[in-house]
């Protein structure tokens, strides 16, 4: 509409402890009169808005984040929330420290009191001491956990915070009233057990959001910090924050280039392959622009700036991540709502239980202790523990298969992909060109031209002259000169060889081998699919998945490699930026899963619902995705998704004895036929029957020995064909 100047900002957020944190204050700030759209990310600790500046202002958000309990950045600085990150980690570590030190020592003196007969006077007063040891971890290691309960229910966004509030609050509530009445029966061990639990999955949580936030700070390190400046007294190493526009710059041979701008002087070969995964290293002259990222191959090149530190491609492409994360939100697992659910029915039914009891003529004492039992027996120790254990299960096994599972939200959409979306440099291929065709003029066989070739290659760092070198088995002679567009050497006669670059567009890089300036055959390099990307396509594709290409480069290759894979051409992306990859990801049928491995490639790995890096993967790719190949090769993917499925059948069944319990202690809380220490006992045995279940996680995919390790990826690429 005429007038309305629509404004879109992503925020910093402190203190957001939990997905529940971020769905909450994403609802509350949607709320706010000229608010178009939200999006709260808590792993990012990010807030992304849109809203109407003529309607509403910065300060009105800032107001609205701190009403709920929170404390607005006004700007998302990945190195200010990363130190906030971890004095967190430092306060939530001393909290479970002690909750484990203390809580351990009141467990101790409770297991007395189950397993043996004592004195009724004896019993009270260990029972007692108990009491007193579990004080700190109630009142101070559960402190920011009650807090939380209490913001959740401002924010209308109840979770596990107020469930566990209520269950721990409840259990020792209940102990109190039976120390009070004479009685030994006590349950602080629950409660210390419930906060201590919730304790180590918010830690655990803080690491993995320290390492999300990590990913943005990873793009800073792709480009160097220094960088050395021309000017009329000559040339000098000054930080890249001094770098300013129209600065001149000084690239030597293999650096890595720290600026965006524009060549004044000199002619080189540039590796962009880390912005765009193009494979074959490009010419740059005077006149052509180069970005901050790249690799400067072969000569010194002057750069004439033309983006300041801080707004270059490699810094927008960070913001671009923060700002994908923050789009899709805070997404609630399914503990999280089952959580949201008994949050507000459990502690409804207790109090109805308190209000209705005497009028059935139970005394006021007894419903009192009837509603105190509700809680008791619905405290959510298995509900809590449900998916966390298969979860940790998980990771050990990951962990033997060679990987790294980085978010449980994004682990758990890996079990029913409908679309897979593969960068191809790097992750389909071996990242590296080898030498694909020899094609020999009449005269001249393949083993001379490629003879020939190897002695003009030998001796140059340069990966065309690696791939030529390792095609021939050798290295010739002492070495050859690496020209400004190839290579030469002379041959044990004297006579000069050439190789040089050919111009044809057939998706190869072809060069021309030269004796004396007579072309004597032509070298075809390409960078293949590998046979495992090959294995890997055909049995997801039997398995009815969409498979995609998005790629930063050129036609031919990407074609070449989507030909070799079995990919229609239909499916096939090249030149793509790493935003329209992120936008291809967007537009998949869901569940999309991303796999990559470059930095161009963080942006779609925090679009996709879960995003699977590859081993050797830059680390801001690594670090963005929710699955990491540490070792071995794409098949790996096939073991992740039925390692996936697995954990998450687990995890329904954990979460179905969960919610059985419930409904079996429940009513017989609720008519009083359940004892506070029948309850006790009762969530005991559910919470056995949930780690114990978990531990058929482990069993199942129980890795064979070594020898065996072909044949146990070849099961687990079948299962995950089913």
């Amino acid at each position: 509409m005429p007038g309305i100047k629509s404004l879109r900002r992503l925020f910093g957020v402190s203190g957001m402890a939990c997905g529940g944190c971020a769905r909450g204050l994403e609802r509350q700030i949607c709320q706010l009169d000229g608010v178009r759209a939200v999006g709260v990310h808590h792993l990012t600790a990010s807030m992304l808005v849109d809203w109407d500046e003529g309607r509403l202002s910065i300060g009105d958000i800032n107001a609205a984040v701190s009403r709920a309990g929170y404390r607005l950045i006004d700007r998302h600085r990945p190195e200010e929330l990363s130190a906030i990150l971890a004095a967190d980690i430092s306060r939530i570590s001393l909290r479970l420290a002690v909750a484990v030190m203390s809580g351990m020592w009141s467990m101790a003196l409770a297991l007395v009191l189950y397993v043996s007969v004592l004195d009724p006077d004896v019993a009270w007063w260990i029972a007692t001491a108990s009491g007193v040891l579990a004080l700190p971890v109630v009142f101070w290691s559960g402190a920011g956990i009650f807090w939380m309960a209490v913001r959740s229910i401002r924010l209308r966004a109840p979770g596990m915070d107020l469930l566990i509030a209520l269950g721990a609050g409840g259990t020792f509530l209940l102990s109190i009233v039976s120390l009070a009445s004479g009685s030994s029966h006590v349950w602080f061990d629950t409660a210390t057990m419930l906060i201590t639990l919730l304790l180590v999955g918010r830690l655990v949580d803080l690491l993995t959001r320290r390492s999300t936030i990590d990913a943005l700070k990873a793009l800073e390190d792709t480009s160097v910090e220094t960088a050395v400046r021309r000017n009329s007294a000559g040339d000098e190493t000054v930080p890249g924050t001094a770098i300013e526009i129209g600065d001149s710059v000084v690239i030597d041979a293999g650096s890595i280039i720290g600026v965006d701008g524009i060549i004044q002087e000199g002619q080189s070969l540039i590796n962009r392959a880390v912005l765009t995964g193009e494979s074959r290293a490009i010419p740059a002259g005077v006149g052509q622009r180069v970005e901050a990222g790249a690799i400067n191959l072969q000569s010194r090149i002057v750069v004439t700036v033309d983006r300041s530190y801080g707004d270059r491609d490699l810094d927008r492409m960070g913001g671009a991540i923060a700002l994908e994360l923050a789009q899709r939100g805070s997404t609630a697992s399914r503990a999280d709502r089952i959580a949201a659910v008994l949050s507000w029915g459990i502690p409804g039914l207790a109090l109805a239980t308190v209000v209705a009891a005497p009028i059935a003529g139970v005394a006021a004492t007894d419903a009192l202790l009837r509603g105190l039992t509700v809680l008791a027996a619905a405290c959510p120790c298995a509900l809590s523990i449900a998916a966390p254990l298969a979860q940790a299960r998980a990771a050990g096994v990951a962990a033997k298969l060679g990987l790294r599972l980085r978010d449980p939200v994004a682990f758990e959409a890996l079990a029913r992909p409908a679309t897979v979306v593969f960068d191809k440099t790097g992750t389909l291929t071996a990242g590296r060109p080898s030498v694909v065709t020899v094609e020999a003029a009449p005269g001249w066989t393949g083993e001379e031209v490629l003879r020939l070739a190897a002695r003009a290659e030998t001796g140059i760092d340069h990966p065309l002259a690696h791939a030529i070198v390792a095609r021939h088995g050798r290295e010739e002679g002492s070495g050859g000169t690496r020209r400004e567009r190839g290579a030469e050497a002379n041959d044990a006669e004297g006579r000069r060889i050439g190789v040089y670059g050919a111009d044809r567009d057939d998706g190869f890089t072809t060069l021309a081998v030269r004796l004396e300036g007579i072309v004597i055959g032509t070298l075809g390099l390409a960078d293949a699919a590998t046979a495992e990307a090959r294995s890997t396509v055909t049995r997801l594709q039997k398995a009815g998945i969409a498979i995609w290409i998005a790629s930063g480069d050129a036609a031919g290759p990407t074609l070449g490699v989507a030909d070799a894979l079995g990919i229609p051409a239909g499916r096939v992306r090249y030149g793509c930026t790493p935003m329209e990859k992120a936008e291809l990801v967007k537009a998949g049928l869901g569940p999309v899963l991303f796999v990559g491995d470059g930095v161009n490639d963080a942006p779609a790995l925090a679009a996709a619902d879960c995003g699977i890096s590859v081993s050797g993967a830059h680390s801001a790719a690594a670090q963005t995705a929710g699955v990491v190949i540490v070792h071995g090769g794409i098949c790996r993917l096939l073991g992740a998704i039925d390692l996936s499925r697995r954990t998450v059948s687990i995890t329904r069944q954990n979460l179905g004895f969960a919610i059985g319990y419930n409904l079996i202690a429940v009513p017989f809380a609720v008519t009083g036929l359940l004892s506070p220490s029948m309850a006790a006992l009762a969530m005991l045995a559910s919470s056995s029957s949930v780690a114990l279940n978990s531990l058929r996680l482990t069993r199942s995919l129980a890795t064979p020995s070594p020898g065996s390790r072909a044949q146990r990826v070849d099961k687990l690429s079948e299962a995950a064909a089913r």
